[in-house]
Order: C-alpha cells, then sequence, then structure tokens
C-alpha cells in the first residue's frame, strides 16, 4: 500500500504543484475547463500567470491553503490541495457584483496568453462565482478550489487523504464546505459527505470550448464535532 506524507507548499514547490493540476485537467477524458480556455498548453507565459493567480488568491499565504502529498519513497509531488476560507463572503447582490468584477480583473485582466479563450475564461469564472454565492448566501464557509491527482497516481489515496485533511479543518471550525466537482471528482466527493445540490450552470460549448465541461455545484455541511463528540450523553 501506497504511502504519502503531506506537506504545506512553499514558493519553490508552486511550478511543480501548477505543472501537475494541468497534467490532471489536461485529459480529454477529465472533460475540464482549463484546457478549453488554453487550448496552447502549459506554455511559459500561462505558466506565469498560472503561478501569479495561485498567490494572489492566497494573499501571499500559500503554506497556509495549499498543500501537496509526496510519495514517501520517491519524494515525488503526486497529488495537490488548495482551499480557502471565506469568513466574509457576499451578502447580498450589490457585494457579489464587486466580487465578481475584481475577480474577472485579477483573473482575466492583462496580457491574455497566446491561444486564450478569453470570453469561455470569463464565461465561466462568472459561473462560479455566482454558483458559490447562492449556495452559500452569506455564511462563512470553506471552499475547496483544487484537488488534483497526476494521472498517473490516480486510485493510491492521495487525494483521499488531501481530502480529509481539509475536512477536518472545516470540522474544527464548523463550517460547511462548497466545491464545483468535474467528473472525475464528483465519486470521490460523493463518499466524503457533500451532495450535489445543482448542476454548475456552464456548457463550454457556448463559448468555443471542445466539450461541455461538465460540473455539479456541491455542497457538505457543518459537522459540529463537538456535539457528536458528547454523543448520547448530551441528550440527557
Amino acid at each position: 500500500m501506497a504511502s504519502f506524507k503531506i506537506e504545506p507548499l512553499q514558493i519553490d514547490d508552486l511550478e511543480e504543484f501548477t505543472r501537475l493540476y494541468w497534467a490532471a485537467f489536461e485529459p480529454l477524458d477529465a472533460d475540464m475547463v482549463m484546457p478549453m480556455i488554453y487550448p496552447g498548453g502549459l506554455q511559459h507565459d500561462l505558466m506565469e500567470r498560472l503561478k501569479k493567480r495561485v498567490l494572489q488568491e492566497t494573499d501571499g499565504k500559500l503554506s497556509d491553503f495549499c498543500f501537496c502529498a509526496r510519495d514517501l519513497q520517491s519524494g515525488e509531488m503526486v497529488a495537490v490541495a488548495w482551499w480557502a476560507l471565506v469568513e466574509h463572503p457576499a451578502k447580498n447582490q450589490q457585494e457579489i457584483d464587486t466580487v465578481w468584477e475584481q475577480a474577472n480583473k485579477a483573473r482575466n485582466g492583462g496580457a491574455p496568453v497566446a491561444e486564450m479563450n478569453s470570453a469561455l475564461g470569463e464565461a465561466f469564472l462568472r459561473a462560479a462565482v455566482y454558483a458559490e454565492y447562492n449556495m452559500i448566501r452569506g455564511q462563512p464557509y470553506m471552499s475547496l478550489r483544487l484537488l488534483a491527482t497526476h494521472p498517473a497516481h490516480h486510485r493510491r489515496g492521495a487525494g483521499s487523504l488531501l481530502l480529509r485533511q481539509g475536512l477536518e479543518k472545516a470540522d474544527r471550525l464548523n463550517l460547511p464546505v462548497y466545491l464545483d466537482a468535474g467528473v472525475n471528482g464528483r465519486p470521490l466527493y460523493l463518499r466524503h459527505g457533500f451532495t450535489v445540490t445543482s448542476d454548475f450552470p456552464f456548457d463550454g460549448r457556448q463559448h468555443g470550448g471542445r466539450s461541455e465541461g461538465k460540473h455539479w455545484c456541491m455542497l457538505r455541511p457543518a459537522q459540529d464535532i463537538d456535539a457528536a463528540a458528547k454523543g448520547p450523553r448530551a441528550q440527557r
């Protein structure tokens, strides 16, 4: 049985992190959106753009929110996770409109990468921002932004290990967890207490993409671990 260790992501590992999640999302059968946005592949300009995005969206606190699983024998990075703790989410339409504008400027602004489908990227981000808002409605929560396992290391348990680590933190904080899942991730999330709340409102084919890029909005309710620990005694 494979053994892994989980490590907080360090700045020097950011390129390896990026290459791994691109490798996980690129295959056709993964039906993921990122290769539709960037059909030219993981070229230098895209690598720099993605690294900058991770640093910006974690406010530079990379090791607090991004983690990797390494094979204990080889030391190879085999899976990665990126979490967000959203303590003050948008509470009304005006606030979420501002969030959308800021997110779009940060992620899709600046010089485009060669062959980049900007319209598809903007449409997907808009769908993501508003789907998350409609599910959460102003309540603090944790969000799983990314969970990826390198295709050469599927079904060895590294992704599940990273997922459980994040869920344990959410449970300690008594917070729900939101994510949008692709076709490969959905079965894993269902096994870990998530439910599908709706189809993700996006179809890549409407914006020049190669496929639908099927996703689902999924939620895992907050777990009151203090009450669970008390068990039947809490009823006395």
